[in-house]
């Protein structure tokens, strides 16, 4: 989970549009978020992923549904206030239901940052407060009854993989440069930091574990000696950042 930057709510939705679907919505019941121009402007918001888990909306059988942080079975007046809308996974939505967050609130993705509140060990999320202890048992975050925990084991053990075998061809490009390995090693660094970035899906998981990792350090290390650490990844590493927990 990371803190997502909010987007400007569509020119589409006017405050004469919200006024006349809020009051569809409380006649009828109709699920008058499932507008085009919302779900587009949602997706890009998180990089079409789910708000929660981080799982690829779109892929993986995962659908984007519209979430109303404060839900609209309660609060039926916000059902299309543009603060309260997030792009959420069918999994994550399903868990969290009709969960009241103005009694019991938990992390908002916009508004709050994840890292200050959780942690990640042995891929299972931890809370540092209470928001973050109640944000995962609200979500279930670590159920693995869909394997949410075993894919975040997958994408921790290739980024663990990747970084061993880019030590190996970073230490032998040492011993022997050439243009071909220099291209090999500088793309594979490239991708591994891509995988921790805000694009990525299960991004917080993997810049977590990238971080962490010894051989990501001495890499970093090989890199400045070899005058291979450039402007762009101090870049992919701030990014990095922002996504580790």
């Amino acid at each position: 989970m990371i803190q997502l930057k909010a987007v400007a709510k569509p020119t589409e939705l006017t405050d004469e549009i919200v006024q006349q679907l809020t009051a569809d919505y409380k006649q009828t019941d109709k699920a008058v978020w499932q507008k085009g121009y919302i779900k587009d402007a949602l997706l890009a918001m998180s990089s079409n992923k789910c708000c929660f888990c981080e799982c690829r909306l779109g892929e993986e059988s995962k659908y984007l549904e519209v979430e109303h942080f404060h839900p609209k079975s309660l609060y039926p007046n916000e059902v299309l206030i543009w603060e309260n809308l997030l792009p959420i996974c069918k999994r994550c939505n399903g868990q969290k239901s009709d969960h009241d967050t103005k009694k019991e609130t938990i992390i908002h993705p916009v508004r709050d940052k994840p890292k200050e509140h959780l942690s990640l060990k042995s891929y299972r999320f931890r809370g540092k407060t209470e928001l973050g202890k109640k944000t995962i048992s609200v979500t279930s975050l670590n159920d693995n009854s869909q394997k949410i925990v075993s894919i975040r084991f997958d994408i921790g053990n290739k980024i663990i993989e990747s970084l061993e075998e880019l030590l190996e061809l970073t230490i032998n490009y040492g011993s022997k440069p050439s243009t071909p390995s220099k291209n090999k090693i500088v793309n594979k660094l490239r991708v591994i930091m891509q995988e921790g970035t805000k694009k990525s899906s299960y991004s917080a998981t993997a810049a977590t574990i990238l971080l962490n990792e010894a051989e990501y350090d001495e890499i970093k290390k090989l890199f400045k000696q070899q005058k291979l650490w450039t402007t762009e990844f101090d870049e992919l590493e701030q990014q990095v950042h922002y996504c580790a927990l």
